[in-house]
């Protein structure tokens, strides 16, 4: 009995001594010198218990990472996000992060992270892969879709057409809400998708015209008291079921857990697979047509590069292309959401600052004389070519603003320095584009620090620190007027990194300045955004694929007649 109670005791001892180094060692590993949060080193979930409380009173994530930075009074720290791995490293200094993504690739490339969330449906799309032969094969395939030839003579009139058929929704919505607020959320979703559709294949999924065209067929519907605060609700729409489907595709993570999910890829991929076949088809069947004026839409301009570059290569062209394809799913789903996301974000924006919004109106006015006179739109050529500075400047202060893409993430190649820290290989760093340096002044930071390539391409950075009102919605910002008092949009007056930068940036950043130029327009030259109630005027975001508003309402009313 002796022996067994002793055998026990024994037992219990090493049971207990095996599961504390267990314990210890699944704790995570801070890396050296990186300022992190104690506590969480202490948890085996590290800070996740603490982002997740976070997001449940916010909704973000991102502003997280900038809250433990403030918190720990550093411009770097780590933080313990995904329990058993490598931590993260945080950066909230606009100006090494300018750095890293331009002039430091050798050091830092585009992170696994995107990857491991989508590599079960688009592993060779160019958003996921390194910078490899492979990603710049990609950047090759798809070039031409961002030339101006492109964008200005066939883009832009399919973006220009679709935002039309938003606005004649509107004025159904807002002749059945009779001057009340009503949700607007979905409609820049319902444009966004048409037009980067209509981008690719060439037509219109027509989703906003078909929702105005049910709701022109209604009279009348409930509204609430004309001086309460509710939001009146739309009767709902049979909408294309394709528009279902591509929505739905945004919440790629979620692919595996969701049979509607699945489904929707499979009808998604089906149509894409027959428009390819189909394009091929014309592409070696069309003698007549050369040049410009065979191209329709960008799936044509694939079509002929992947024949150019086949040629080039001494080989057959891949009719059948997995790259091609890939590349078409991700120009669907990028080309929308992050256009969908800021026209959103600028309907409050317009909303919430009724000065900036008649600015902007009288800017446009002035732009487009002619139109305005003639009582009618601005072409889709007019908006494309005509320079409209203070447009510009709206349109980058509220990507300032909005940090519609939460940060940029790459990952050390090398054993990397980093403010007077190491970056171990292997680790992401993530460059949040909201917080301080962007929205706050900067941390100080010792210039010996720095890299030398920071220290040499210092910049604008002294000048951006030197502004007291970076929290504010200022578009003036960005403007600068000569001696003769001609405004003009100065790019580099504030830091913005929306769309990355250096040879990883955005691939579609051009399409999606053109988009935002239409669709802004023709919202304000069609429609004033009256002022609402304060109970409905709130800057709440969510963080999913994108930093989205989480409630976007509009109240309407006519602008100027036209024809």
């Amino acid at each position: 009995m002796a022996f067994s109670l002793q055998s026990l005791s024994l037992l219990a001892s090493f049971t207990l001594l095996l599961g504390y180094l267990l314990y210890q060692k699944l704790l995570p590993k801070p890396i050296p010198g990186i300022p992190y949060n104690k506590t969480s080193a202490r948890r085996l979930l590290g800070d996740v218990t603490d982002a997740l409380a976070h997001y449940a009173e916010t909704g973000e994530v991102i502003s997280f990472l900038c809250k433990r930075c403030v918190e720990l009074d550093s411009p770097v720290a780590q933080v313990f996000m995904r329990p058993f791995s490598k931590p993260w490293v945080v950066l909230v200094d606009g100006r090494e992060a300018q750095d890293i993504m331009t002039r430091r690739t050798r050091e830092f490339d585009r992170s696994d992270f995107f990857r491991e969330l989508f590599i079960s449906l688009t592993p060779v799309e160019q958003g996921v892969l390194p910078t490899n032969d492979q990603w710049r094969f990609n950047r090759k395939l798809m070039a031409d879709a961002m030339k101006p030839e492109f964008l200005n003579n066939v883009a832009a009139h399919m973006v220009h057409e679709n935002v039309l058929h938003m606005i004649a929704l509107w004025k159904e919505k807002a002749r059945l809400a009779q001057g009340r607020p009503f949700s607007a959320s979905e409609d820049p979703q319902m444009c966004t998708v048409d037009t980067i559709w209509a981008a690719t294949f060439g037509f219109s999924l027509e989703t906003s015209k078909t929702y105005a065209d049910q709701l022109a067929k209604i009279q009348s519907i409930d509204l609430p008291p004309i001086d309460s605060d509710e939001v009146v609700k739309m009767p709902a729409a049979q909408l294309p079921e394709m528009y279902h489907h591509v929505k739905l595709i945004t919440q790629k993570f979620a692919v595996n857990f969701y049979p509607s999910m699945r489904k929707a890829i499979r009808v998604r991929d089906k149509m894409i697979r027959a428009r390819i076949e189909q394009a091929w088809k014309l592409y070696e069947n069309d003698q007549s047509g050369e040049g410009e004026a065979r191209i329709k839409c960008a799936l044509d301009l694939i079509v002929e590069r992947e024949t150019s570059l086949a040629r080039k290569d001494g080989r057959k062209p891949d009719r059948h292309s997995q790259v091609l394809f890939e590349e078409l799913c991700g120009f669907l789903t990028a080309g929308f959401e992050t256009t969908s996301t800021t026209v959103t974000w600028g309907l409050k924006y317009l909303t919430k600052h009724q000065d900036v919004q008649a600015k902007l109106r009288e800017s446009l006015k002035h732009a487009h004389q002619q139109a305005w006179d003639a009582g009618r739109s601005p072409s889709a050529e007019e908006i494309a070519k005509i320079d409209c500075p203070y447009l510009e400047a709206f349109i980058d202060e509220v990507m300032r603003h909005s940090g519609i893409v939460s940060g940029n993430i790459r990952v050390a190649t090398v054993d990397a320095p980093l403010l007077g820290y190491i970056i171990p290989k292997g680790v992401d760093v993530f460059m949040p584009t909201m917080g301080p340096s962007m929205l706050s002044p900067a941390f100080p930071v010792d210039e010996e620090k720095r890299t030398a390539t920071s220290r040499e391409f210092k910049g604008d950075a002294d000048r951006w620190n030197e502004r007291k009102d970076m929290a504010e919605f200022l578009p003036t910002r960005w403007l600068i007027t000569d001696e003769n008092g001609k405004e003009s949009f100065d790019r580099r007056a504030a830091p913005l990194q929306t769309f990355g930068a250096g040879i990883r940036g955005c691939y579609g950043k051009r399409l999606a300045y053109l988009k935002m130029r239409q669709i802004y327009t023709l919202i304000v030259w069609h429609f004033e955004l009256l002022p609402l109630p304060e109970t409905l005027e709130d800057f709440k975001g969510r963080d999913i694929l994108t930093h989205a508003p989480q409630n976007v309402r509009v109240r309407l009313a006519p602008v100027h007649p036209t024809r």
